[in-house]
């Protein structure tokens, strides 16, 4: 007899099998088809739609819901997939176990290391970097501000992050090669932003595809030593995305090669330390790790 508690959720799949492609397929049909939908309105019908909700720039409304759509894509595919155990498991992934913890400063450390290199980097390489005019306490604050600014954050956390990266790497049984597909799926995403031009972009549009899928590798490390913990997703991406923000660099193309080959060595380092010091590592799978119980 199935009670009122367990038809909340969904037998789709057990755990332990590999689902079907069909959910890969739907969070990827929702993900860019409300992206590149929107974004298809502004450059196609700019004359019918500009006069009535306004030119689009990233803090736009419509933007925002294009910029949310691949966490919304993964919270929608997470309920067809698991039910409201399944959706609530996602959620808790943003709650990180106490053994896990140290990572907190470890990143921030690490971000520290990255700007710094950012910073140093152009000096070296003579790119041009902006005069130090903040105070610690206005970078910080301009730094907070910028985690509100960065809407693609929270808005790509419970998709690409959430969802796609551990439902590849159950079908791969590799977090490289899940991670790399993963970011080039995002970089895929995030193009009609390169190709409007309110958005105003300086930066390089393969330059940043790359960036994304040698950043993602790297994260990949860590959220399967943590068991999926998505909070240190979104501390990392937060922390890298805020040094331009309180100019100790511009991010131009010159500044993406050096941000690709920041993130590229750290994951191989990542890796050798995470071999050497036999970490857990285990594969995050979807949608087992967000049923199972910390």
């Amino acid at each position: 007899m199935i009670t009122a508690n367990q038809a909340s959720i969904r037998p789709v799949t057990s755990p332990a099998t590999s689902p079907s492609n069909k959910y890969m397929y739907l969070f990827l049909g929702i993900s860019f088809g409300t992206c590149y939908g929107i974004a298809s309105l502004f450059m196609f019908f700019a004359d019918f739609i500009v006069p009535i909700t306004g030119e689009l720039t990233l803090m736009h409304p419509l933007a925002i819901v294009a910029l949310y759509s691949p966490s919304i894509a993964g919270l929608i595919t997470c309920y067809v997939m698991g039910g409201t155990e399944a959706l609530k498991g996602m959620f808790m992934k943003l709650v990180p176990r106490r053994q896990d913890l140290f990572w907190i400063p470890l990143i921030i450390g690490i971000s520290i290391i990255f700007a710094s290199t950012m910073h140093f980097g152009s000096l070296l390489f003579g790119i041009p970097v902006p005069e130090l005019t903040y105070s610690v306490p206005e970078m910080i604050w301009l730094g907070i501000v910028n985690l509100i600014k960065e809407t693609g954050l929270i808005g790509g956390l419970f998709g690409w992050i959430g969802f796609l990266l551990p439902f590849l790497q159950g079908k791969l049984k590799n977090n490289i090669t899940s991670g790399l597909i993963t970011g080039l799926l995002f970089g895929l995403w995030v193009l009609p932003g390169y190709l409007i031009s309110s958005f105003g972009t300086s930066t390089t549009y393969i330059y940043y595809v790359v960036q994304l899928m040698a950043f993602i590798v790297f994260q990949s490390y860590i959220f399967n030593a943590t068991k999926g913990t998505l909070l240190f997703y979104l501390l990392a991406f937060w922390l890298v995305a805020t040094g331009s923000q309180i100019d100790l660099y511009y991010f131009n193309p010159q500044v993406q090669i050096m941000q690709f080959f920041f993130f590229a060595i750290s994951a191989i380092v990542i890796h050798v330390i995470f071999k050497r010091k036999n970490v857990d590592t285990s594969l995050q799978t979807f949608p087992a790790y967000v049923l199972e119980r910390k």
